[in-house]
């Protein structure tokens, strides 16, 4: 079997990204249609990202002795498990939220869903820019992260206002917010991926 180079490497970087969009894809349909299924297979994909990880990793430190390129990168494949660590803290307050019977207000669903779908359009671009992504790529992607953690964190803030005002239920508050900050941190993780990438 030949060595791999480092564009297989990114390869495969790649493709472990275009997991974690599957990932955020099956625990949105897990949450908005209540399906314990959906959920379990979201967190299959997540054990596969973190065996992937460490495989990765091994080969980028392995390369980096020779290649530079390959040690600017080598802490890429740790971030892309964060991102699949974000997003099984979603499964994990979605499952709960199922269990529970827990009803979220009309307002809740509606910003819960403008994050999934921008959430869904980052990971898309991040996975992409994996291989093919060019600096102005990465600062639009790195834009759209920080417009992400900055919904997530005003909806969290909004949502925190109304529980003290007595308008939420603190039991289904708390899985709510888990889920916000859950975002916010994926967002974070991606722009920590996508500035790796880009080498900036």
């Amino acid at each position: 079997m030949p060595e791999q180079t480092l564009k297989d490497l990114k390869k495969e970087i790649y493709l472990t990204m275009h997991k974690t969009q599957e990932m955020l894809e099956l625990t949105e349909d897990g949450f908005t249609k209540n399906k314990i299924a959906s959920l379990d297979q979201a967190e299959e994909i997540a054990k596969e990202i973190h065996q992937k990880e460490d495989v990765l990793t091994a080969a980028l430190a392995k390369m980096s002795a020779v290649d530079p390129g390959a040690r600017e990168i080598i802490s890429v494949p740790a971030y892309v498990e964060k991102i699949a660590t974000s997003i099984k803290r979603m499964t994990e307050a979605s499952r709960i939220r199922i269990k529970e019977g827990m009803l979220f207000s009309d307002k809740a669903v509606m910003e819960t869903g403008k994050l999934f779908a921008k959430s869904k359009d980052i990971l898309k671009k991040s996975s992409e820019a994996a291989v093919t992504g060019t600096r102005a790529t990465a600062e639009a992607i790195i834009a759209d992260s920080d417009i992400l953690e900055r919904m997530a964190n005003e909806f969290a803030t909004a949502h925190e206002d109304r529980l003290v005002a007595g308008e939420c239920a603190p039991k289904s508050s708390s899985t709510y917010l888990c889920l916000l900050y859950a975002f916010e941190d994926m967002g974070a993780h991606v722009k920590d991926v996508t500035k790796k990438l880009a080498g900036t």
